[in-house]
């Protein structure tokens, strides 16, 4: 295998991520998401609905593959998909027999499907968490949105109540009393502060009882986010032990299999070189994720995005900030 396959999970968050120290090498890809809910509302003539928490969205195919070092990385793969064919043809010429071939590529296939294996199992536990963590959060913000928009609809009759007879008086003036035009305009320029004022008053009042619902949900939010990496360390733990068992299963049963002849100088040369061809593709693969993250995360910041999500397969409103990214490798 040369390398990991350059690509990032959909759904999972672009930035803030930390490296995992387990052998799965796609298990730190899977980012805590965080639950993205919009603040109550109601809709009146005079007022606006405020805005929900903004979500990006990045396709990661096409970001890493308008990336100025993907040409790059690209003839790195094939030079060393070159080396271990050169390798593979240098061992059957010493095995002296084609049966041993399989043989010497045995461990490294086997090693590979294990982790497969094993990450696709983390993605289908961590989502399945993830879906149940938000789905109790969702419950409690429906909760307190119908609370607080009771209060909100509660607050505009008193507002009703209190600015109606001014206004209906003002509106009748200007029906029933005649008046020059300077007196028309000013009468109406009252009347419309007085409307804007009952406006104000509502939007304020409205504005308050988001940032109440905001701070009710924080410790929330929190408490899940922590959950949710308690149970991605206990996956990874649970996931590598079963990893570290089978393989040492299949090692023992290798052993068993006879021996290959000792490797000549040329396998030994190209052994290395591959080896050293693989950690160049390494450390170019991080620093492309790693340049998208941060250029993502620049966008998201002009953008007033509060995260940035890769795929398009999430509930929710998102900004499509790909382009926007790719632009930004050409600055």
């Amino acid at each position: 295998m040369l390398g990991f396959n350059l690509k990032i999970r959909e759904g999972d968050l672009v930035f803030n991520l930390k490296k995992s120290t387990t052998p799965i090498r796609f298990l730190a890809a899977l980012l805590l998401g965080a639950v993205l809910l919009a603040g109550c509302a109601r809709s009146t003539p005079e007022t606006k609905t405020p805005e929900a928490p903004r979500v990006g969205v990045i396709d990661m195919d096409k970001a890493i593959n308008a990336h100025p070092k993907h040409q790059e990385w690209q003839k790195l793969k094939q030079q060393a998909n070159t080396l271990q064919q050169q390798l593979a043809t240098e061992a059957g010429k010493a095995s002296n027999t084609t049966a041993q071939l399989p043989a010497m590529n045995l461990p490294g296939s086997a090693s590979d499907g294990l982790k497969s294996a094993a990450e696709q199992e983390f993605n289908a536990k961590m989502s399945a968490k993830q879906q149940e963590l938000q789905a109790r959060l969702a419950g409690k913000a429906n909760k307190i949105h119908g609370e607080l928009s009771a209060q909100l609809n509660t607050y505009a009759e008193q507002l009703d109540k209190e600015y109606q007879p001014q206004l209906f008086n003002l509106q009748l003036k200007m029906q029933t009393v005649r008046m020059d035009e300077k007196e028309s305009a000013e009468l109406k320029k009252a009347l419309d502060a007085l409307k804007a004022e009952q406006a104000n008053k509502l939007a304020a009042r409205e504005k308050e009882l988001v940032q109440s619902m905001d701070a009710a949900l924080t410790p929330d939010k929190a408490a899940i986010e922590q959950e949710l990496a308690a149970y991605a360390k206990q996956l990874n733990v649970e996931l590598s032990n079963k990893i570290a068992a089978q393989t040492s299963d299949m090692a023992g049963k290798i052993a068993q299999l006879p021996k290959a002849p000792a490797a000549s100088a040329s396998i030994q040369a190209l052994d290395q070189q591959l080896g050293m061809k693989q950690q160049e593709i390494s450390v170019l693969e991080e620093y492309i994720l790693n340049d998208i993250r941060d250029k993502a995360a620049k966008v998201a910041t002009e953008r007033g995005l509060e995260v940035v999500l890769t795929g398009h397969k999430v509930n929710v409103s998102a900004v499509d900030i790909t382009e926007a990214v790719i632009g930004a490798f050409k600055k």
